[in-house]
């Protein structure tokens, strides 16, 4: 917001200079970003009087003029229409610099001599105006320096406000703070005027169709005004607060928007069909022409300004292009109202139309305020363009607003702001900020706040004015006390920080993704009716459609992810999360909360090489990275057995994990059609999930220790066993490590073979055995005699024979 500090004078006196108030706002909490100085390139710049003027003999266009400039009577050649025999006028001296950086010099033009320029307003760097010279008071003097006789130079104070102090978004709004800050009273502009027209009610009418939408609509009338520019004081104030200055009916409604915050609208009131008002909610697919000549389509949230024939204007947002005033204009009516800040809010996104109406109403406005600036402008209208005022005004306001009254503890305010501030302070801080005071004992004070504070409706809301007004830099820094934890952490909480690190090492990113889903996951991954992906936890009040469930599964956030990356030219992915998923409890309120963590493998486990081919990752990369992250955690006793696929899975490869024949999670390729729904646009992935909870069940407490090497040289031996298809390489290895008497230090599949020799129903698998003990070195009958016995076993458990 800028802000123009000779306006912040008009209300409330100020004796800083413009750098001490910027602190003092700032460190009430009204930020201000920076002071631009303006009028100081004014200097040289008089007060001069047309004595004569003529058409220039040589050019159609340029006058000759005489001018009385102070110290003498000097030509200067002029293009300006509006010149006047005996006007007061702005004049630049030769040697004068412009702010535009122009140097004013004597010249001679088209044969005449020019001893200066005398000056418009844009050309000053006052306002924007460029349509003739500015024409000054006629008490001046000629000669008269300019920055001298009148207030033209100025500090505008660039604030930011935050979004819940709306009621600063005003001239007077900042004149309240200051006075609060500095022990001042604010002079509120005295608003008198006569009312010689007929009775308003007489002539027009207002119904208010949705009060939750606008629960106050006031309307005034002023007949028979004459539209021209407004006087310079007004257009200047416009001009430093960045809005264009159009006519003197349009110009006051900006003005009092920007003096007391409170946005109002001027219809044509002969413009107006059946000379009524309606405030009713838009259908959906209407068309409506805003005044900046775009055609807006609306729904039913956009709330309108109607007449008898349809819309006129989009509530609190921008009027139409049918009821807009324009150089004919002779009856106003003017709306002064208050709106609902959702439905504004909502109307305003939906359409990308930010103006400063809107952003006053979405924040909230003074609804005790809108009679006040009703007739600020009825006043101001009536002085700068004439007509005659009607008597009396329209308000409807069928629910009269009542401001909370809130308790404020005494204690509690000076816990949570670490002071000792007393209660007679905090009592003189919220008086100055214009809010009822009640004392009802040692420790508690009840508050009403003034209307205009629509963001002060809890007792926190107090604690922070008590804190800007004793002021932030003077609260002194203090720290918690902070007590060491007795509780020792738990083991999900270390067991997570492990994880974290192993899979960093492994290669994986940590990613987070959102607990909301939509019902469509479940769908997605071809989830059966009874499956527990379906068990959702309703969200009452969902940001969209694809955020109204709780997650049952951090598959889709892991697939959703991938599906950005891959769109973004990342294919080849390592990603993991740990993260809760929530499941519907049907014996209480709260869901079930289980930790879970998966992972996700897509693309390339190996780019090519000038050494090697490029490979894709493969079903066995994603379980050797299960593998040793359980190895890794001194997880030993996993395996893992094919079973009936996990939703999203595919049926042939995926498998189950099993901790302690104890079910712990899965991994495997995801099923084609998941890939297709998800539109991954890669050729695989492959996923791996992990119950948190079923694994801290069934693992060991016991710490991860070093074992030493043993000294003695290994034996191998291979072997190679003919079996049915059905029979999984992981039973086999099962078996030879049980039966080797703790003797078999390593056991791996290093081929298979199935072909027209072993016929269509067998297998051969072929596997390479090392034998090591840590206690001596084995001898060969030793070796080859458990060689045999684990032989044997394998014939009598799987049927097989030695291939």
């Amino acid at each position: 917001m800028k802000l123009s500090l000779n306006w912040l004078k008009d209300y409330v006196d100020i004796d800083r200079s413009p750098q001490d108030l910027a602190y003092l706002l700032t460190m009430r909490g009204l930020e201000v970003e920076g002071i631009e100085a303006l009028g100081q390139s004014l200097h040289g710049m008089v007060a001069a009087k047309i004595l004569a003027f003529k058409k220039h003999p040589g050019a159609d266009r340029l006058f000759v003029c005489q001018v009385d400039s102070g110290n003498d009577q000097v030509p200067v050649v002029c293009a300006a229409p509006n010149l006047k025999k005996g006007a007061m006028v702005a004049m630049a001296l030769p040697g004068t610099e412009l702010p535009g950086g122009t140097v004013v010099k004597e010249s001679i033009i088209r044969g005449e001599r020019s001893m200066g320029m005398l000056l418009a307003e844009d050309e000053m760097g006052l306002t924007d105006d460029h349509t003739g010279i500015m024409i000054l008071p006629d008490n001046l003097e000629p000669g008269a320096e300019l920055v001298s006789v009148l207030p033209l130079t100025d500090h505008i104070l660039d604030i930011s406000l935050t979004p819940n102090r709306s009621d600063c978004a005003s001239v007077i709004g900042i004149a309240r703070e200051v006075a609060a800050s500095t022990g001042q009273k604010v002079r509120l502009p005295e608003i008198k005027y006569k009312e010689k027209g007929p009775p308003i009610e007489d002539i027009t009418s207002v119904t208010v169709n949705d009060t939750g939408g606008c629960p106050r609509y006031a309307a005034g009338m002023i007949q028979g005004v004459e539209l021209k520019p407004s006087p310079f004081w007004i257009r200047y104030r416009l001009y430093t607060s960045e809005i264009r200055a159009i006519n003197n009916v349009v110009d006051v409604s900006n003005y009092v928007l920007l003096e007391m915050g409170q946005p109002l609208h001027t219809f044509d009131f002969d413009r107006l069909g059946g000379h009524r008002i309606i405030i009713s909610r838009a259908k959906d697919g209407d068309v409506f022409t805003t005044l900046d000549g775009q055609n807006r389509i609306l729904n039913r949230g956009h709330l309108m300004i109607c007449d008898a024939e349809g819309p006129v204007a989009l509530a609190g947002i921008m009027g139409g292009m049918n009821s807009e005033i324009y150089a004919n204009s002779k009856d106003i009516l003017i709306e002064s109202a208050c709106f609902d800040p959702i439905t504004i809010r909502r109307g305003s996104k939906a359409l990308g139309l930010s103006t400063e109406a809107s952003y006053r109403f979405e924040r909230g406005i003074d609804i005790e305020g809108v009679i006040r600036a009703l007739r600020r402008s009825l006043m101001l209208i009536s002085s700068l363009a004439g007509g005659v005022v009607n008597k009396g005004i329209i308000d409807v306001y069928p629910k009269p607003h009542s401001p909370p009254l809130i308790d404020l503890r005494v204690n509690k305010t000076n816990d949570l702001l670490g002071t000792s501030i007393s209660k007679e302070n905090m009592i003189s801080y919220l008086d100055a900020l214009e809010m009822e005071v009640r004392d009802v004992d040692d420790n508690r004070l009840q508050v009403k706040p003034p209307t205009f504070r629509v963001d002060i409706t809890r007792e926190v809301d107090l604690v922070e004015e008590i804190a800007r007004m004793e002021g932030y830099e003077n609260i002194q820094v203090t720290y918690p006390s902070i007590k060491l934890s007795e509780e020792i952490e738990s083991p999900a909480d270390s067991l997570q920080e492990k994880v974290r690190g192993i899979m960093t090492g492994l290669g994986f990113s940590e990613i987070i993704t959102y607990s909301f889903v939509s019902h469509d996951s479940a769908d997605m991954l071809r989830a059966g009716a009874d499956s527990r992906l379906r068990a959702f936890v309703e969200l009452k009040n969902p940001l969209t459609i694809e955020q109204a469930v709780m997650r049952t599964s951090l598959v889709p956030g892991l697939l959703d992810t991938a599906k950005e990356n891959i769109a973004r030219g990342e294919k080849d992915l390592k990603l993991f999360e740990w993260g809760k998923i929530f499941l519907k409890n049907d014996s209480g309120p709260l869901p079930h909360e289980k930790p879970f963590l998966a992972g996700i493998m897509t693309g390339l486990y190996r780019p090519k090489e000038w050494y090697e081919n490029a490979r894709l990752t493969d079903f066995y990369d994603i379980k050797g990275a299960v593998e040793v992250l359980f190895r890794s955690l001194g997880i030993k006793d996993v395996s893992f057995k094919a079973n009936k696929p996990e939703p999203g899975y595919h049926p042939r490869f995926s498998c189950g994990i099993l901790l302690a024949d104890s079910y712990v999670g899965c991994l495997g390729q995801a099923a084609p059609d998941v890939i297709e729904r998800y539109d991954l646009k890669t050729e695989s992935a492959y996923l791996f999930e992990v119950d948190i909870e079923a694994l801290l069940e069934n693992m060991s407490r016991r710490p991860v220790k070093f074992e030493p090497f043993s000294n003695y040289p290994a034996v191998i031996r291979d072997l190679s066993i003919i079996v049915d298809r059905e029979i999984e390489s992981g039973v086999i290895c099962d078996i030879i490590q049980r039966e080797g008497n703790g003797l078999v230090e390593w056991v791996k599949l290093f081929d298979l073979y199935e072909g027209k020799k072993t016929g269509p129903d067998k297998k051969t698998l072929s596997f390479r055995i090392i034998y090591r003990s840590k206690e001596g070195t084995l001898d060969g009958d030793t070796v080859n005699s458990l060689h045999e016995k684990i032989i044997d076993v394998l014939r009598q458990e799987t049927g097989g024979s030695l291939g």
